[in-house]
């Protein structure tokens, strides 16, 4: 982890003058409804307020699957910012992924390789110099290294793991397209880790995977906004036990974590005699979910604490995946039970059996749920404990602190290159 700030970092940069930095992303940080997003836009803003910054990115077409945002409204929402946008992905078509399985470039990161988007960023960075250039995911990361002092990839994920995940647990021709995928996507990855000045991985399981490519890694990790601890959860004789889900049911991870704990978990609960009533926030994608008498999908919300607050605990069934999930970080921070596979709580500062209950099988899961519930009733002390534990050990991650830390790092970073006055450099993780 990055040390804290200097107290003075804020004058320090004024005296020096704001150093210039070119945020690349492959889609605007809109809505906020993702993990993915949610990070990037902290990133972006948080930066902002020390550096002199330009975000470029793709001004997808209405339809595309990246969602549609005008440069326009990119600047309102971004204050402050320069904006700059490049005509991208069109709508999401079948046979433009089949044409890849016969193409030496992936799918999901070869469809945004266009040539438009590396002369804007190669005349970003001729016109206006920036001392750094930040590409926020893999897509615009290839286009990388620029001619720029220092070039950095925050990678939300290892993107392979992703795809060795889906290959196990998929069948028939989405096994074949993640098989295929992976095999050009992991290449691609370990070059731009190599190339790159320095690389942000979200915990140190990903920093550690990193390394084996050769270059510089450091943690920035996942957060959650700073949030009020709410009373700890009161259930009642007769209520049911109220779970909440809180992510993207379109991201294919949460979507399978999902559809195994309605299918193997659920049904254990039920046999128990356990009531339970499932609330799932976030972007519904094509699940079937509705179906299941228990579940609630309440798609995109505009205010997550209404349904912290009515909440006895929060699921997070993952069951492959990388990063970290920023859903379990904002559970601790309101104070909410949490109960995960050791895939969902991966990588964070949280101990199973302590801050957090880990179940990675139907059996575990259900039974770590029925513990919950008597803990409820007739154990608070103990669950008052773990929450308290929880919530202590994810404050070090909400954002302010982790903007703090990046911006630490990257004026460490500029120090060869600039006349900007002497700081301890932060430990890289």
């Amino acid at each position: 982890m990055l040390k804290p700030p200097s107290a003075g970092a804020d004058r320090e940069d004024e005296a020096a003058g704001r150093p210039k930095l070119l945020f690349a992303a492959r889609r605007a940080p809109f809505p906020l409804i993702t993990g993915a997003r949610i990070r990037s836009y902290q990133l972006l803003s948080g930066l902002a307020r020390h550096f002199d910054t330009t975000f470029v990115t793709f001004e997808h077409a209405e339809g595309s699957s990246d969602g549609h945002i005008s440069r326009h409204e990119m600047e309102q929402k971004l204050p402050g910012i320069k904006v700059v946008s490049v005509p991208g992905t069109r709508g999401s078509k079948r046979w433009r992924q089949g044409r890849t399985l016969i193409s030496r470039r992936s799918w999901e990161y070869g469809r945004y390789r266009l040539p438009a988007m590396r002369r804007t960023l190669e005349e970003l960075v001729a016109s206006e110099q920036p001392q750094i250039v930040h590409f926020d995911d893999l897509a615009l990361a290839q286009f990388g290294p620029l001619a720029a002092p220092v070039n950095v990839y925050s990678a939300h994920n290892v993107e392979y793991r992703i795809l060795e995940g889906t290959q196990r647990t998929s069948h028939g021709l989405r096994r074949l397209f993640a098989q295929l995928e992976r095999h050009k996507v992991a290449p691609l990855e370990r070059e731009i880790l190599r190339t790159m000045s320095l690389s942000l991985a979200c915990s140190e399981i990903d920093a550690a995977e990193m390394r084996t490519a050769g270059g510089r890694v450091t943690l920035c990790p996942n957060g959650a906004e700073p949030v009020d601890l709410l009373p700890t959860p009161i259930r009642a004789p007769g209520d049911p036990l109220r779970l909440l889900f809180v992510g993207s049911v379109s991201y294919r991870p949460n979507q399978q974590g999902l559809e195994w704990f309605i299918g193997e978990v659920l049904p254990r609960l039920r046999d128990a005699g356990m009531d339970v009533e499932l609330e799932i926030v976030g972007a519904p994608g094509r699940s079937s979910l509705t179906a299941v008498p228990e579940v609630r999908v309440r798609g995109v919300v505009a205010d997550l604490k209404p349904f912290y607050e009515r909440a006895h605990a929060t699921i997070v069934p993952v069951l492959y995946g990388s990063g970290t999930r920023l859903k379990v970080v904002e559970a601790m921070a309101y104070g909410r039970p949490v109960v995960a596979t050791s895939i969902g709580a991966e990588g964070l500062p949280v101990n199973a059996g302590r801050e957090y209950f880990q179940a990675d099988y139907p059996l575990t899961f259900s039974t770590a749920l029925l513990t919950l519930a008597d803990q409820l009733n007739d154990d608070r002390a103990s669950l008052e404990l773990m929450l308290a534990r929880a919530r202590a050990a994810v404050t070090p991650l909400f954002w302010p602190r982790i903007v703090a830390d990046l911006v630490e790092c990257y004026r460490a970073e500029l120090q060869p290159h600039l006349a900007l006055p002497s700081q301890s450099p932060p430990v890289l993780g």
